[in-house]
């Protein structure tokens, strides 16, 4: 047996060593992208959350890199998704509310809407635009875009198949979709029935594609429709936290409304519906990671799993969560509504158990994926983002100022806002109230603390710089309304 097989390796050796000469040299890594939607910063247990149980994403904070300070493009969906695969923020892409959108004024009752807030000023992802799905593409990668798009109509924008992505499974155009079958009406998965979770389904789909063999690596751009409404939990995990919020004390009152905020916020985490569901999206992420253990890809594929804005903390809609102690959530510039959690996996550089608190925010996954993965960068399309690869290394990241556009009234309770965070301080511009909220974050991260009275050349001075910004992007600037 050993004679006869001999002329066998050494073709073998011959073969490798004539690819060396050649300059072979390893596959790229692959590339896991898990976007969850509605994600507050403390929806999980690692940043203290003691309602919800996320035994699973608890155990990767421990082996994967932790970013505790994650800013999304924007505290709302569709402009923050199109800013992962664009490195654009909104104010240059110009979604910059959810699509289609609208043009309602929320107040508070008895209150007259004082600026015009139309609808975004793009109808969905431009044709233009080079995707990180295009990019990876081009350097070889098996594409796949998997659940939710939001990023405007299949009609306007072609859908992921127009943007990079070789393969999709179970895409929802916009936000038409429940957590069990019949889904809304619309057939994502062919042959589910009566019971079937679209999570559950969805990370099945995700682990065969993660486990598949194949020659070139893969980018799978992976979006669970968890945690955003309508909020449905399994029947056993529901009453398994209706019990636990059974036993939470009592409290005088259970939510909150602030300044500018036309609705009230949720101040404590004890919805048993909520947590049902969050539950579920945990035990399904770690079901996928298990996965690419099993395939013996886990060490070959970098993973991001992120959010795409803060939770939505108030009661419309239902079923909230709570983003205490930071202040308000989805659709706010508070802090609240634009942080979310961030854990990295990247095999050889990502040191398990490590945290990093230095900004990071949306436009950078882009710039930092292709460092990562060895590729050149794009500074003429990613012109917002800078790479954070560099953190891994323990080196410093050259970047101080972050901006935010969200120019619409919101039903969750919001008014028309930019804001800008340079250093320590963020300003938000309020366009409804024609003011400038200041706070120092080190001092004051739950933003209770208005510092413009005693601080105004700061909050002047950053105020020219936010306008300065949005002016040089051709961001829309809401309008007084005529009498």
């Amino acid at each position: 047996m050993m004679n006869r097989n001999h002329p066998v390796l050494v073709s073998i050796a011959v073969l490798f060593l004539a690819a060396l000469t050649a300059g072979w040299a390893p596959a790229r890594p692959n590339l896991l992208f898990i976007l969850v939607d509605d994600w507050g910063w403390r929806d999980v247990g690692y940043r203290g959350s003691t309602f919800y149980e996320t035994p699973e994403i608890d155990q990767l904070a421990e082996e994967w890199a932790r970013f505790d300070h994650c800013y999304t493009a924007s505290p709302m969906c569709s402009p923050t998704r199109i800013s992962i695969l664009t490195g654009r923020g909104p104010e240059r892409h110009g979604v910059t509310q959810w699509l289609a959108g609208s043009e309602r004024a929320f107040t508070r009752e008895g209150e007259a809407a004082r600026v015009f807030c139309p609808k975004p000023q793009s109808s969905g992802i431009a044709a233009g635009e080079v995707t990180l799905g295009e990019a990876l593409a081009e350097a070889g990668y098996a594409t796949a875009f998997y659940g939710k798009w939001h990023l405007g109509s299949f009609k306007a924008t072609g859908g992921p198949a127009n943007h990079g992505f070789g393969e999709q499974v179970a895409v929802i155009e916009a936000n038409r979709c429940a957590m069990f079958h019949p889904f809304r009406g619309v057939d994502y998965f062919p042959g589910s029935g009566a019971g079937d979770h679209y999570g559950d389904l969805l990370t099945d789909a995700a682990i065969e594609f993660v486990s598949a063999r194949r020659e070139a690596p893969f980018y799978l751009h992976l979006c669970y429709f968890s945690m955003h409404a309508p909020i449905a939990s399994k029947p056993g995990m529901r009453a398994k936290f209706a019990k636990k919020a059974a036993g939470l004390p009592g409290l005088e009152a259970d939510r909150t409304l602030q300044d500018h905020s036309h609705k009230p916020q949720k101040l404590r985490q004890d919805d048993a519906e909520y947590a049902g569901q969050l539950a579920t999206l945990d035990r399904n992420i770690g079901r996928l990671v298990q996965a690419l253990k099993e395939a013996r890809k886990l060490d070959d594929t970098i993973i991001f799993l992120t959010g795409d804005n803060g939770g939505r903390s108030c009661f419309f809609q239902g079923h909230p969560t709570s983003n205490q102690p930071l202040r308000a959530g989805k659709t706010f510039l508070f802090e609240g509504g634009l942080r979310t959690p961030l854990l990295v996996h990247w095999p050889g550089n990502s040191k398990p158990g490590s945290t990093c608190d230095v900004p990071v925010t949306s436009v950078d996954f882009f710039p930092t994926i292709l460092e990562m993965l060895g590729l050149p960068a794009r500074p003429g399309q990613h012109l917002d983002g800078v790479s954070f690869a560099s953190l891994f290394r323990g080196e410093e990241l050259a970047r101080d100022t972050f901006y935010w556009h969200f120019p619409h009234y919101q039903a969750e309770g919001s008014y028309p806002s930019s804001a800008i965070r340079k250093g320590r301080y963020k300003l938000i511009h309020d366009y409804h109230h024609d003011d400038g909220i200041l706070f120092d974050l080190e001092a004051d991260p739950e933003e209770q603390r208005d510092l413009s009275a005693a601080r105004p050349e700061l909050a002047a001075e950053l105020k020219r710089e936010l306008l300065g910004r949005l002016e040089e992007t051709g961001a829309y600037i809401p309008m007084p309304r005529s009498e």
